[in-house]
């Protein structure tokens, strides 16, 4: 059975009943508890005032009717029926002021046959008070003693219950007004408790659907909370990705970079020392192809470390700084050669970069690995939506084991394809050349 907030309830174990009747507020408790359990206390107590002063007052107004027996019995009955009532809600209670991090109990409170037996049981106390505290011709309000089931059958029951307690409890009320006052006083009397019936079940019901709301909101904020949570995991990965993408990107900078002029110095300079006792003005040539490399090399990393943006490209077409790389092969001894297929046209920053960084890379493999003694590069502009670079050499070639990973700058060729949903493919065998071809959008 669940409570009108979803809660399957039920009463607690005797040892838990007073802490529940009367709940001590602790350091400890936030705001929220605090309120609650003084709510708890202000309602319990407003409880026993209404059973004990309908009783008291029935007696006062009618004190001489009464005998000493019907007096101890009616201060028996209504002592009784409010430790019933106390009993019943303290499931509920259990539920309001259930503070911590599992889930309460399964069982909060009476099965369905247990609340059959607890409801049948607090009626008939009820009206045993009522019973026991009415008297002829002696008007009194000891009638209110039948709303405490009411108001518990709303917190403790769906709402066919709490009808059913109704309907139960103005039978009661009216065979009571019946037996003392005659049928004839039953109209009258009926009416006044409907209304008092009528606005127990709407506040005790307002009650609930305002627990209920908190109870909504605590539990939306729990998972606002943890939707917090996971996005505040979620951006630090994110970050934590982005700077990887970042860290890769510099290496493959650097190496298609700094790489590719040291790579070229090495070559002039190689070139010089062989050169410098037999030519010795080819030799002074190479010396000074690698100090202007060397400058342009470092005035690359001024420019990469300033904006980590520098490109090769900038206010240059592609085709015209594939040239540039091919005029620096020929003057390392190493023939290169260009083809341009198709009309050239416009293609995207990272497009032009991605194909320019892997002529690069082919070029410089070709010099530095392959030990070739020719190059070509193939630009194909044929395809009206990809756009296809091709260099190969007739060096050394490669086994198949390096054919089928590359090394760090083939690899940062592919992840720069990658990136734009390009192609990479390479191709190579011992003693029979190189060639490296990618594929991009554009």
């Amino acid at each position: 059975m669940n409570d009108p907030c979803g809660h399957p309830l039920e009463p607690a174990r005797p040892r838990d009943w007073l802490a529940n009747v009367w709940p001590r507020t602790l350091p400890a408790d936030s705001e929220l508890q605090r309120r609650n359990k003084l709510a708890v206390r202000a309602g319990h107590l407003a409880m026993v005032a209404m059973i004990g002063v309908a009783a008291a007052a029935s007696v006062a107004a009618g004190f001489r009717q009464f005998s000493g027996a019907q007096l101890a019995a009616l201060a028996v009955a209504a002592l009784v029926h409010i430790a019933w009532s106390l009993y019943g809600t303290s499931g509920a209670v259990r539920l309001l002021l259930w503070a911590q991090a599992a889930p309460p109990p399964r069982l909060c409170r009476l099965p369905r046959c247990g609340a059959l037996a607890y409801f049948s049981i607090h009626i008939a106390l009820a009206g045993l008070v009522y019973h026991l505290g009415d008297r002829e011709n002696v008007p009194t309000l000891i009638w209110l003693v039948l709303l405490p089931p009411v108001a518990n059958s709303v917190f403790l029951l769906e709402r066919a219950g709490s009808v059913l307690v109704s309907a139960a409890t103005t039978l009661v009320f009216a065979g009571n007004v019946a037996y003392w006052h005659g049928w004839s006083a039953v109209p009258y009397a009926l009416l006044a408790f409907l209304f008092a019936l009528l606005f127990t079940l709407v506040f005790t019901s307002l009650a609930v659907t305002s627990e209920k709301a908190r109870e909504d909101v605590q539990r939306l904020a729990g998972e606002l909370g943890e939707a917090n949570r996971r996005l505040r995991e979620l951006a630090a990965q994110a970050e934590e990705l982005a700077a990887t993408r970042e860290r890769n990107r510099l290496a493959r900078e650097i190496h298609d970079s700094l790489g590719h002029y040291l790579t070229v110095v090495n070559v002039q300079l190689e070139a010089a020392r062989a050169l410098q006792t037999r030519d010795p003005a080819r030799a002074a040539a190479a010396l000074n192809k690698a100090q202007s490399l060397t400058h342009e090399g470092l005035q690359e990393i001024r420019r990469s470390v300033a904006t980590l943006r520098a490109s090769p490209l900038d206010n240059r077409p592609l085709a015209e700084a594939l040239g540039n790389l091919l005029e620096e092969c020929r003057s390392a001894g190493l023939a290169a050669e260009m083809q341009v297929l198709g009309a050239p046209r416009m293609l995207s920053p990272q497009g032009a970069l991605t194909l320019y960084r892997a002529g690069q890379e082919g070029l410089t493999n070709a010099r530095k690995h392959a030990r070739a003694k020719s190059a070509q590069v193939v630009l194909d502009f044929l395809d009206a939506t990809t756009v296809r670079l091709r260099v190969s050499d007739d060096g050394v070639g490669t086994t198949e084991t390096q054919g089928a990973t590359g090394g760090f700058g083939l690899l940062g060729v592919r992840e720069r394809a990658q990136l734009l949903g390009g192609i990479v493919r390479w191709q190579g065998l011992p003693n029979a050349g190189f060639t490296l071809e990618v594929e991009v959008p554009g």
